[in-house]
């Protein structure tokens, strides 16, 4: 869209299909058969984890098959894909929050890693434009930690949220804030996508420009150096249906692919694999995977709306990236004091916004709620993707993923766990299982076995914000790309998706990277304005 609206002509690469509305997101029944099917053949032996996958249409989710990638047996990794024009924007729960500077410079802070080679005032103005096109709803909140934007007014809370709410401030002094992002989608034809998505906003926007194209059906395999200019002169692509490898001679490559695929592209292209590739002088390439670390637990509490109401109609009761809480403790200097790990974390929370019908529930006058802490994940040069031996069916290397949970991650996560605990007893919760919840016997066991249901966290890649790899910064000894995204051996070449990420913060990271892709995209079509 940015560079479109400058005036550019932009050629959109896809993996996968692009359908209609209809077709991507479904209805039921369908969306149910194609479920059993997709577990049956194997399709989502992995992706069947995320709880998105049980609300959602699975052909969303990539075929495995098609896209497979390895880990070591005793690291496994949870890689959700989403191979379609749209890609994971039409999986996405919509929670939009800013990074500050205590993540931004939190080596500054505690000496650990790499600062950003940017601060919250290099993306403010990008954050803003974004949270205004988007609508983004929230408060203004004040705190440091998590830096108010420009947002539409918030959703209100539901009954049960507003008495946690009041207990939490008078027992610890914590503060329950609105979430921020989007409201859920009402769809009112089955040609409408969500707003949230980037075909219901900003690639519909780009493309009514008339100057974007889309390839579909296509995965970019590598990228063509000119040795003697340092500049990508062209992007190869393999047609997946058929196989055949197309050249397609470009000025200007931007690279969004998320983090774990957008490597795969990038350690293909380098000179390590590929004698005629970029040179990454610093050898970091592809290390530093991060993904937040978390933790859930489900709990009732007695209703605060009667018998009989009918929240469920009302679309602000439903369960979105606004219509929930957030607890953001975050990565400030006194709320970190003192705690046995490294940087912060924050949880988010929801009572009744997800209640099954009355008839269902084994307790038909208590709300059922969550609380889910997502943690910082420290760099580690360790959790890295590299290239396997193997190949997929059109013989391009697969993602080797390795990547598992440190000793500050795991005392991370029982702070966490002691935490959500506490808030629930002071909420007047009854901690509880989501299966011991309602009554489908049959559906029970697989929900007591899914990983959201588990004690200790779940494996990497579950939280779906794996970010690191082709980090920024200030120098190329150090890091991947610059502080404008740019490869630093390649400089028409920019990453702006996940994987430059040099730290992962707490927050959810979608409106970060959206801001970094705007910045980057403005900057680099300076040459072409002149």
């Amino acid at each position: 869209m940015t560079l479109a609206e400058a005036g550019l002509s932009v050629l959109v690469v896809e993996a996968g299909p692009d359908r209609s509305a209809s077709e991507a997101l479904g209805s039921e029944p369908g969306n149910s058969f194609r479920r059993a099917e997709g577990l049956i053949s194997g399709r989502h032996r992995r992706q069947i984890q995320h709880p998105g996958y049980w609300k959602q249409n699975p052909s969303l989710y990539a075929d495995e098959r098609q896209y497979p990638y390895s880990t070591p047996d005793d690291q496994p990794f949870l890689w959700t894909q989403g191979r379609q024009v749209g890609g994971r924007s039409l999986t996405w729960g919509g929670i939009t929050l800013r990074l500050s500077d205590y993540e931004f410079k939190a080596a500054d802070q505690d000496g650990y890693g790499q600062n950003w080679p940017i601060t919250h005032a290099d993306l403010d103005p990008h954050y803003s434009a974004l949270e205004q096109l988007f609508e983004v709803r929230g408060e203004r909140d004040g705190l440091e930690q998590l830096p108010d934007g420009q947002m539409a007014p918030a959703l209100p809370f539901m009954p049960e949220e507003e008495r946690m709410r009041e207990l939490l401030h008078k027992e610890r002094g914590i503060a329950l804030i609105h979430s921020r992002g989007f409201e859920a989608p009402q769809r009112t034809t089955s040609a409408e996508w969500p707003r949230s998505s980037s075909n219901g906003s900003s690639l519909q926007r780009a493309l009514a420009t008339g100057r974007v194209q889309l390839l579909c059906n296509s995965m970019a395999e590598t990228l063509e150096i000119d040795p003697a200019q340092q500049r990508a002169r062209a992007v190869v692509v393999v047609n997946r249906i058929n196989g055949e490898r197309q050249r397609l001679e470009c000025d200007l490559v931007v690279t969004c692919a998320s983090t774990i695929a957008t490597l795969r592209l990038l350690l293909q292209s380098e000179q390590q694999a590929n004698s005629k590739g970029f040179k990454d002088p610093s050898g970091l390439l592809g290390k530093g995977l991060m993904d937040h670390v978390s933790c859930c637990r489900f709990f009732s509490v007695p209703s605060e709306t009667g018998r009989g109401a009918a929240q469920q109609s009302d679309p602000s009761s439903r369960l979105s990236g606004a219509g929930s809480f957030f607890l953001p403790f975050g990565n400030a200097p006194e709320t970190c004091a003192g705690r046995p790990f490294l940087r912060g974390y924050g949880i988010w929370g929801a009572i009744n916004r997800f209640d099954p019908p009355r008839w269902l529930k084994r307790n038909p006058d208590r709300r059922l709620g969550f609380l889910i802490g997502h943690g910082e994940v420290l760099s580690d040069s360790e959790n890295q993707v590299s290239l396997s031996q193997h190949c997929d069916p059109l013989d391009v290397p697969i993602p080797h993923i390795s990547c598992s949970w440190g000793a500050n991650e795991q005392a991370m996560v029982q702070h966490m766990q002691n935490t959500i605990q506490d808030c629930i007893n002071i909420a007047g919760g009854l901690t509880t299982s989501l299966a011991d919840q309602v009554h489908l016997p049959l559906v029970k066991p697989l929900v007591a076995k899914a990983l959201a249901a588990q004690e200790d966290a779940p494996p990497p890649g579950y939280y779906i914000h794996e970010v690191g790899g082709a980090a920024m910064g200030s120098n190329e000894e150090h890091s991947v790309v610059d502080r404008w995204n740019r490869l630093w051996r390649c400089p028409n070449v920019l990453v702006v998706d996940g994987a430059c990420w040099p730290s992962s913060g707490w927050q959810s990271p979608t409106l970060t990277m959206m801001a970094i892709t705007r910045r980057a995209c403005l900057a680099a079509i300076t040459p072409w304005n002149g």
